[in-house]
């Protein structure tokens, strides 16, 4: 590291980058009720609004990456949390489909950028024993964040106003900024030279890699399908169950407080057993949670919210926690940074997929019950991981 910034103190300004990411990411959800006919947007629309910020997010990850291996994840990181904060505020302004496209998506390019930022920084400050954890309570900041933004909507400000969440969400990153500039450790050099075409292919690509890259591109893709379709759309989706606005946002807050608990404790379980088990635990619990949500009555909402948030959470966040020790340091920026691009290819079309759904008269415990082929499929794939993933894999020798 460049400064002399204690590790606790670096950790605790990624955690913080990550609740304002998280705060950004869920305010689109909470501020639907809202917002969608405040601006006379169709359910289709709707869909196509949210997903915007997620087009944004899978440009930016990819981006992100291979940048911060070349000059540092600290400019890519600062770069990343100054474009959230402006383009988050200029959706405030945003008074018709085309410019909340346009703004969301610029907001999901910083939104993208800054995650691979934060796991790979949160990796390389922890102690090893201790470092699934670690990156667990920093992506944990995410729902973190969303449950800060679900009780900024409860506020009367708020719910007189939609904007408020959005002008909040501006303008605290930008504040975030000038702390990261004076406190923020580099966690890995600048260094032109360390990252070559062929090493970052061999770490993806190369021999006996294939596998361990199908696997994480696929566990982080459909959890954040899943994911991403619940953090946009779950409000919503109870307001036409009958709760109220209100109490709509609170069951988001439950739904991100239990995502919170469940990111942590994934890292805590892996660090101590592995990844295998506490995996086959989280995936079948989670499929046998969605059955129950998709039919629960109004009085196990919140029970039912905050144990799919638990467990959703804990399953994405558990592999984001495993991803970076699958890649060398020179090239772990590339690596992380394309794991969490197909994820955000997966984010892209749960919000999609759920506004044409329910646009075609389906109902809300049919979008729920759509979800568990998903998250099936990406049980297969993070348990698959603990069998035949490759681990910190050198790249061959150069050709003479």
């Amino acid at each position: 590291m460049t400064t002399k910034t204690a590790p606790w103190i670096a950790i605790g300004l990624c955690l913080l980058a990550a609740m304002l990411e998280g705060f950004d990411i869920a305010s689109m959800g909470v501020a639907a009720p809202k917002m969608i006919p405040a601006l006379g947007l169709s359910k289709p629309e709707a869909g196509w609004a949210f997903s915007a910020s997620l087009f944004g997010l899978l440009f930016g990850a990819l981006m992100a990456g291979p940048a911060a291996d070349r000059v540092g994840r600290k400019p890519v990181l600062l770069v990343a949390v100054v474009a959230y904060g402006l383009f988050s505020l200029a959706t405030a302004f945003a008074g018709s489909l085309g410019p909340l496209l346009g703004v969301r998506f610029l907001t999901g390019l910083g939104l993208g950028g800054a995650m691979p930022m934060l796991i790979a920084m949160a990796s390389e400050l922890a102690s090893p024993r201790r470092r699934a954890f670690t990156v667990g309570l920093i992506t944990a900041g995410l729902p973190m964040g969303g449950a800060l933004v679900g009780l900024v909507a409860r506020s009367d400000l708020a719910q007189a106003d939609w904007r408020v969440i959005f002008i909040i969400g501006g303008v605290a990153p930008l504040l975030l900024a000038g702390l990261l500039v004076l406190l923020l450790p580099e966690t890995r050099a600048k260094s032109a030279d360390d990252v070559v075409t062929g090493e970052a292919l061999h770490a993806l690509f190369g021999r006996e890699r294939l596998a361990t890259t199908a696997s994480l591109w696929i566990g982080y893709g459909a959890m954040a399908l899943v994911l991403h379709l619940f953090l946009n759309w779950l409000p919503s989706l109870l307001v036409e169950r009958g709760l109220q606005g209100r109490d709509a946002a609170a069951m988001s807050v439950l739904f991100n407080l239990g995502g919170a608990a469940g990111g942590m404790l994934a890292g805590l379980a892996i660090d101590r057993f592995g990844s295998r088990w506490p995996f086959a635990a989280i995936f079948a619990a989670l499929i046998a949670a969605l059955f129950v949500l998709a039919g629960a009555a109004p009085a196990m909402m919140a029970a039912m919210s905050f144990a799919a948030g638990f467990l959703i959470m804990a399953g994405q966040f558990g592999l984001y926690a495993v991803g970076p020790d699958y890649y060398g340091p020179s090239v772990r920026g590339v690596g992380v940074g394309a794991a969490v691009s197909a994820g955000r290819l997966g984010s892209v079309f749960g919000p999609l997929a759920a506004g044409q759904l329910l646009g075609a008269g389906i109902s809300s415990g049919q979008v729920v019950m759509a979800t568990v082929p998903i998250v099936l499929l990406a049980a297969i794939a993070a348990v698959g991981l603990s069998i035949w993933g490759r681990k910190d894999v050198s790249p061959p020798a150069p050709l003479s």
